[in-house]
C-alpha cells in the first residue's frame, strides 16, 4: 500500500496537479517516509498525461499498478466535464476499488466529477468549481451539492472547489495521514499570509454528520450558529427538549465523542481561522468563539492543537 496516489486526469490542469504533489513530497519527507516510494503520481495507462496547455505530466504508475492507498487526490480536469467523464471512464472503478478498501479521497476542483460519478456521493455532500455548479447539480442530482462550501467531508469523500480551498484540503488530509505536527509545518509554510472567507471547521466535521440523528444534527447546527455565545450543555438539552443524560447519550452515539468535547473542538477550528487574519490578537479569536477567559481558550486549544494558539498568527 502507497500512503497517497495522485491521480491526473486528462486533459489535466498542471497547476492542480503539481500543487498536489509537491505538498505531498514535502510532508512525506517531513514525516520521515521516502517519498519516491510513497507518493505515486497515476495516469490511466502509466503515460504521460497532456495538460490544457500541452505541456506533459510524467506520472510514476498506472492505475493498475496501484491496488491501495491510505490517501487518494483527485487533481482537476479542464474544459468539458462530459469528455473529462468520457475520456476517464476507465478511472471510476479502481476509485471505487481503493474507497472499499479504505481509502480517503479528496477531489481537488473539477476532480469532485470523477468521484461523483462513481456514484460514492449520492446522498452526500459535494461542491465544486464555482463556474461548473450548474452542470455537477445537472449531472449528478443524487448529490447533496453545496456550491456555497469551499470545503466538504462526505465521511472521508472530500471535496475542494478552487485552488485555495485545494490548499487546506491538502494539507489537513495530510495532517490526518501523517499527523497534526506535519499539517501545522505545512500550513506555515505555505498558508501564512493568505486570505481565505471560508471555514475549514467544515471540513472537521461534516464527516460526523452522516448518523442519521436529525436531532442531533440539529443540535450540531446550533452549535455552529452560536459558537461565538457561552453554551451551557443543560440549556441546550432543555431547548432540544432532552436530558442532559440523553443528550450526551445520543450525541456521543452519533459523532464518535460527547457534546462539550465536539464543542471545543468546533470552537478551535473556528478560531483558527480568525487567528490566520492579520492583526487578530489570541483574545479578539477567543471571544469571536465563545470564550471569555484567554488562559483557559488558550490552555484547550493547546491541548487539542499540540500548539499554543500564537503558532497560527501570520508571521510578522
Amino acid at each position: 500500500m502507497v500512503d497517497v496516489a495522485i491521480f491526473v486526469p486528462e486533459p489535466a490542469v498542471g497547476m492542480s496537479a503539481a500543487l498536489i504533489a509537491d505538498l505531498c513530497w514535502v510532508a512525506a519527507v517531513d514525516a520521515g517516509r521516502d517519498p519516491a516510494e510513497a507518493i505515486q503520481v497515476v495516469s490511466l495507462d502509466g503515460g504521460p498525461v497532456t495538460t490544457h496547455t500541452g505541456l506533459s505530466i510524467s506520472v510514476n504508475s498506472s492505475i493498475a499498478d496501484i491496488d491501495s492507498a491510505s490517501l487518494l487526490f483527485l487533481s482537476a480536469f479542464w474544459g468539458s466535464s462530459g469528455d473529462a467523464l468520457t475520456r476517464n471512464h476507465d478511472v471510476l472503478l479502481w476509485i471505487e476499488n481503493l474507497a472499499t478498501r479504505g481509502a480517503r479521497i479528496a477531489a481537488c476542483s473539477t476532480g469532485s466529477f470523477l468521484l461523483a460519478a462513481t456514484g460514492l456521493l449520492d446522498g452526500r455532500v459535494a461542491t465544486t468549481y464555482a463556474p461548473y455548479a450548474h452542470t455537477f447539480r445537472r449531472r449528478f442530482p443524487a448529490v447533496e451539492f453545496h456550491g456555497d462550501r469551499s470545503i466538504t467531508d462526505a465521511g472521508g469523500l472530500m471535496c475542494a472547489d478552487a485552488i485555495p480551498s485545494s490548499l487546506d484540503l491538502i494539507i489537513a488530509s495530510l495532517g490526518d495521514l501523517y499527523g497534526t505536527d506535519i499539517a501545522e509545518k505545512l500550513a506555515t509554510d505555505f498558508l501564512m499570509g493568505i486570505r481565505r472567507s471560508y471555514t475549514i471547521a467544515n471540513l472537521a466535521f461534516d464527516g460526523q454528520k452522516f448518523h442519521g440523528d436529525r436531532q442531533v444534527l440539529a443540535v450540531q447546527r446550533w452549535f455552529e450558529r452560536h459558537i461565538d455565545e457561552p453554551i451551557r450543555m443543560h440549556q441546550v438539552a432543555r431547548q432540544f427538549g432532552l436530558s442532559p443524560r440523553t443528550l450526551t447519550r445520543r450525541f456521543t452515539a452519533a459523532t464518535g465523542e460527547p457534546p462539550s468535547r465536539y464543542l471545543q473542538r468546533l470552537r478551535v477550528e473556528h478560531a483558527k481561522e480568525h487567528l490566520a487574519e492579520p492583526g487578530t490578537t489570541v483574545g479578539e479569536a477567543s471571544r469571536a468563539v465563545g470564550y471569555t477567559d484567554v488562559t483557559a481558550f488558550s490552555a484547550t486549544f493547546r491541548r487539542l492543537v499540540g500548539v499554543p494558539p500564537s503558532r497560527y498568527q501570520p508571521r510578522q
